[in-house]
């Protein structure tokens, strides 16, 4: 009987979710803490390694480790040179976790992770050339053309929120003008609405009771919406069109056979993703549009650490 298994980490700033995957990409068993990022590196990685041990059967053969991580990473050493939301900078995670369990130990961008797992094994399996796009606080994308995962020169590849959609727009804090992630993100849904309710605070009732007096956010927006409010109803539909503006440079550029859009504001529904498809079709080139397929991801929040474990694995 073959035990060789094989884990992934997703490590993220509020939490750390591990999986323990068979052979055939199967999750054997899963588990997850919070990330509690504030006590420092050491901590943190201390947490990663009993969580990988809290889920290994005695009679299991470890074979590597994926972890999944935003930031800047030095994969070849295993290092993550940054990490905002961790605070991390030059921790050598790859070699503190290859020492502790003596394996082979392969860190990866989030999003290229996610991209990978639903590639694999999820919504864009059997596909050659697949986009995983994540839709929440900021825009991303992982790539994948003709079977393979396309990193970039230090794992920076598809940084679809910082293209530009508008050459009159504001300026990002990544130094672009008109990026698509301040128009289309979670976060921008969230920032247009609280303007407008300012500026219109006479037909902004219903957002500002979903609110409750906090900060407005897409989901406030989203459950407006849902009920008809006709300032909520505009800003998903002036998102919606910007992210299909984006995605049609996407399509143009990479010729996925299947687009696969993840994140929290993708869950939104139609009052973002028909407006989203409106521009698609108005914009696109017909064959190239007309080819692809825009899917809701299968593995959850568990894609990232699921791609993780499958890349080093493979």
């Amino acid at each position: 009987m073959n035990n060789k298994v094989y884990a992934g980490i997703d490590l993220g700033g509020t939490k750390i979710l591990a999986v323990i995957l068979n052979e055939q990409g199967e999750i054997l068993k899963k588990s997850e803490t919070s990330t509690n990022a504030h006590e420092g590196s050491e901590p943190v990685i201390r947490r990663m390694i009993e969580l990988i041990k809290s889920c290994l059967e005695p009679s299991q053969q470890l074979a590597s480790i994926g972890v999944a991580t935003a930031g800047t990473l030095n994969a070849e050493e295993g290092i993550v040179a940054y990490a905002s939301n961790l605070g991390w900078n030059q921790v050598p995670l790859g070699k503190l976790l290859g020492q502790e369990f003596g394996v082979p130990v392969n860190l990866e961008n989030d999003a290229n992770a996610a991209a990978y797992g639903e590639w694999a094994v999820g919504a864009g399996r059997g596909t050659k050339n697949c986009v995983y796009v994540t839709v929440s606080t900021g825009i991303g994308a992982g790539l994948i053309s003709a079977g393979k995962l396309i990193r970039g020169r230090d794992s920076s590849a598809g940084e679809l929120g910082h293209i530009t959609i508008d050459l009159n727009g504001p300026r990002c804090l990544c130094g672009n003008v008109g990026c698509l992630e301040l128009y289309a993100s979670g976060t921008a849904i969230g920032r247009r609405a609280q303007q407008l309710v300012a500026e219109f605070p006479e037909k902004a009732a219903l957002l500002t009771e979903k609110a409750g007096g906090n900060p407005i956010t897409s989901r406030h927006v989203a459950e407006a919406a849902a009920l008809g409010d006709e300032l909520s109803v505009g800003v998903l539909r002036d998102a919606g069109q910007a992210l299909g503006n984006g995605l049609v440079s996407l399509i143009h550029m990479m010729n996925p056979e299947v687009i696969v859009l993840g994140g929290g504001a993708s869950s939104i529904g139609a009052p973002l993703l028909e407006p989203m498809n409106e521009a698609i079709a108005d914009r696109g080139i017909g064959s190239m549009r007309s080819n692809v397929k825009i899917v809701s991801p299968l593995l959850g929040k568990e894609a990232g650490a699921i791609g993780a474990a499958l890349l080093v694995a493979d």
